[in-house]
């Protein structure tokens, strides 16, 4: 199978981003200061638990999250989203241009999850000098568009598991979606931003050490977000 190049991973963060990435959190007086980002609204923690669905989704359908997350942070998919979340006026759908409120109806996460395996299959199958958009109008436009698949380079996890170890990656996977959703609109910085520097097993490590008891994650969010931006101001 051909190997395709994820377009938006391959132009690493220039070093003015993460300079500006850092500045949108340090403190200028001082850099262990995480500034205040803007008050989250309840249709901001809404979007939050619609992309902690999503995670879960994938690991409905077999998928490990360290697959499944840069697949979807560095999606066009979710760079439409972003655009979407980021632009005053633009979060209603009446408002919406026709060519952003595909992922506003997009409202079962199920869907939104076939739509981005759909979209991952047809372009790791390019035919030669074909664009990856000029593949997808393809499909779509044929008669019998194929159906979404998980692409075979993915590991599916098939295996026997007890009920416990299940609710655990379902659990995993709904916090890094919300958290990595909360992250990008507390600064306003795209999904593939917060990815960079913000990578999953960085994400799963700091998951492993938080005991938040039963606090809701609403509840506890801000909290773990200055924590993760302190990450951030130190790494980059």
């Amino acid at each position: 199978m051909q190997d395709i190049r994820n377009p938006a991973r391959s132009r690493p963060l220039s070093r003015n981003v993460k300079r500006l990435m850092k500045a949108a959190r340090a403190s200028p007086d001082n850099p262990n200061v995480v500034k205040a980002g803007r008050d989250m609204a309840l249709k901001d923690l809404a979007y939050c638990d619609l992309q902690g669905n999503i995670f879960m989704a994938a690991v409905d359908r077999g998928i490990a999250m360290e697959q499944f997350a840069p697949m979807f942070m560095y999606s066009q998919l979710a760079a439409v989203i972003d655009f979407s979340f980021f632009h005053p006026g633009l979060q209603d759908e009446g408002s919406l241009p026709d060519y952003l409120q595909m992922p506003m109806l997009l409202k079962s996460p199920d869907l939104i999850v076939d739509v981005l395996l759909w979209i991952e299959g047809i372009v790791r199958k390019l035919g030669d000098g074909e664009s990856p958009r000029a593949a997808i109008v393809r499909e779509v436009s044929a008669d019998t568009p194929a159906a979404p698949a998980i692409p075979a380079y993915l590991d599916i996890d098939d295996s026997d598991e007890d009920t416990a170890a299940l609710a655990e990656k379902f659990a995993y996977a709904y916090w890094l979606g919300y958290i990595y959703r909360y992250e990008s609109l507390l600064h306003e910085e795209a999904s593939r931003m917060v990815f960079e520097v913000l990578d999953e097993p960085l994400m799963r490590e700091t998951y492993e050490q938080l005991d938040f008891g039963d606090t809701d994650l609403a509840d506890c969010a801000a909290e773990i977000c200055k924590r993760l931006d302190l990450l951030i101001i130190n790494r980059l």
